[in-house]
């Protein structure tokens, strides 16, 4: 499947290579004409030289591309005027189908010459005469118009059969003659420079020159072909002129043999071959200077080459440059730094950024060397900073939530807090992140664990934490205390109560002016901090669960002190074991 795939992906290459720029601006062919080839032109030199002007970028090679054009006009012209000369003094054989239309036009040519001339004096009588005579010769001149109209379309009707069987070549050569100058008009101004377009990028990238010097190479191509055609062409009319001199020089020598019309058939003759012979020769001048031209525009596209590469060259040697300063940096950095320790982690984390930072200019610059600076650079700045947003969302929450622990609701070092199911003692509030010392989270052991949390301080923004520290420093605690079956528990329920009433009063009051200060600001009714007791069925018999307040930094002194007060209560009853009334752990 890959060997397909790679063939598959080697056949597209290879046709989209085949069908690049140069093939687009290649010479269009001519329309072919349908005339005899004895008397057929080739424009070829015309549409050559109108497809190169697309490689004219400059002023010098716009004039060049002008003189080409007006160099092969004019051989093209010669080549119609000869051409039309040719066909009308030796017109080519009539084919035999062609003989009964022939004699049909120059008849119904003569019966329109006899119509137009009946109509134009019926007219005249019509406008001199009056009365009823006037009328009868108004009715005759309407009716010999008319039949000059139908004899006018029949005789249209007859050249159009003979121009499809091909008799009537000197009106094709007229028509292919008319047919270019109406293309000419058609033109108007050429595209000069459409191949040479410049890229986006900037004209002094090692991209633009590298793609400048591409497009001279495919522009040396196209007008060297121009030239060997232009030299070729020169080289088949010489030939032709050669032979048709020789035909003169035989006929000189016939001359002096031959008298009466034998003799004017040759002067004839010899006068059509000189004609010929001149305008050979001035078809081959056009030619010749047309291949000056190209060899003109062939040197100044050589001289811009060679400036693209010695661009190219330039931007290579910055580059290079660049690489070597940037060694040289990484080795200074690298004997200045390369020294620090493990324990030196500032040093370590320097030399990284460094190192990174030094990289990521030297790959700026290289890229500014290859591709130059952006035309759209306000566009592509707003797209790397919408892509940066994005990418750095985590980093730019962290910094607005530090702004937000910062506030008056914010949190302080030293404070006891829990952020997502973490407690500990703010050690450290940064630009990004908030450093805890762990002691587990409000519901456990509350012992220092000895590892530091850090958070990045989005979860100030998008999520939420327990400051146990401030106003809301306050939280119930229970205890869970499990009397057998059979026991009678309420003289244990009034005893538990009343110890825990009485060691948690001071942190109830407390609790309760506090949350009066906070709920008296937004209208909501005050709590109350008492504690409280309720008894639950158990599997081995009743459970007493206590309720109290405390304060967050104090619940595993105060659990433990309650407890304690528990067990000795327990231990009072001495019909109660005490292996089976024991207090749990809080769940």
């Amino acid at each position: 499947m890959f060997a397909v795939l790679l063939l598959l992906a080697s056949a597209i290459l290879l046709a989209w290579a085949l069908t690049g720029s140069g093939s687009r601006f290649q010479a269009r062919k001519p329309k072919p004409q349908e005339v005899p080839d004895e008397f057929a032109v080739d424009a070829t030199p015309l549409s050559t030289a109108r497809d190169l002007a697309v490689w004219a970028d400059t002023p010098d090679d716009q004039d060049l591309a002008r003189e080409a054009e007006r160099v092969a006009d004019h051989e093209v012209d010669l080549d119609f005027a000869s051409a039309l000369r040719r066909v009308s003094a030796v017109p080519p054989q009539t084919p035999p189908a062609a003989h009964e239309l022939e004699a049909r036009v120059r008849q119904m040519e003569a019966q329109i010459k006899k119509d137009q001339e009946l109509a134009l004096d019926l007219q005249q009588k019509a406008e001199h005469a009056s009365g009823a005579d006037k009328d009868n010769l108004e009715g005759e001149s309407e009716l010999a118009d008319a039949q000059l109209a139908l004899d006018e379309d029949e005789i249209a009707d007859a050249k159009g059969d003979l121009a499809r069987l091909g008799a009537d070549v000197q009106s094709k050569v007229v028509h292919a003659r008319e047919q270019h100058e109406a293309g000419e008009s058609r033109l108007g101004t050429l595209a000069y420079g459409a191949a040479m377009a410049k890229s986006s990028s900037s004209p002094h990238s090692f991209r633009a020159h590298a793609t400048e010097w591409f497009l001279l190479r495919s522009a040396l191509t196209q007008i060297r072909g121009a030239q060997q055609q232009a030299a070729a062409t020169a080289e088949r009319l010489s030939g032709k002129h050669d032979a048709l001199e020789k035909q003169v020089q035989q006929g000189e020598s016939e001359k002096q043999s031959v008298t009466g019309a034998a003799a004017l058939q040759v002067v004839q003759k010899l006068s059509a071959d000189q004609r010929s012979m001149a305008e050979f020769d001035k078809r081959i001048q056009d030619h010749q200077e047309l291949i000056g031209v190209y060899s003109r525009w062939i040197d100044s596209l050589q001289i811009r080459q060679m400036a693209a590469v010695h661009a190219m060259l330039q931007s290579c040697l910055w580059i290079a440059a660049i690489l070597l300063l940037g060694f040289l940096l990484s080795r200074a950095i690298e004997r200045l730094l390369g020294e620090a320790s493990p324990d030196h982690k500032h040093l370590l984390t320097l030399r990284a950024v460094v190192r990174f930072a030094l990289r990521t200019l030297a790959l700026l610059a290289i890229l500014f060397v290859l591709f130059g600076a952006p035309e759209q650079m306000p566009t592509i700045l707003g797209l790397v900073g919408a892509g940066l947003t994005v990418a750095l969302q985590g980093f730019i929450l962290g910094f607005c939530g530090w702004f937000i622990l910062m506030g008056r609701n914010g949190i302080r070092v030293g404070d006891f807090v829990e952020i997502n199911g973490v407690g500990g003692e703010v050690v450290e509030i940064g630009l990004l992140r908030t450093v805890l010392l762990e002691t587990g989270s409000s519901s456990g052991s509350g012992y220092p664990t000895g590892r530091q949390v850090a958070f990045v301080n989005s979860y100030a923004v998008s999520g939420h934490y327990f400051n146990f520290s401030t106003s809301g420093q306050w939280l119930w605690d229970e205890l869970f205390v499990q009397v057998p079956v059979g026991e009678d528990s309420t003289e244990m329920v009034e005893k538990i109560l009343q110890m825990v009433t009485r060691d948690t009063e001071k942190n109830a009051r407390l609790a309760e002016q506090e949350w009066e200060r906070v709920t008296h600001r937004y209208g909501v009714k005050s709590f109350s901090a008492a504690p409280s007791i309720s008894l639950r069925p158990a599997s081995l018999g009743v459970e007493i669960v206590v309720r109290y307040i405390t304060r967050a930094q104090e619940r595993y002194e105060v659990r433990s002190r309650l407890y304690q007060a528990v067990v000795e209560v327990l231990h009072q009853k001495k019909d109660v074991p005490a292996e089976s009334a024991n207090p749990v752990a809080p769940r």
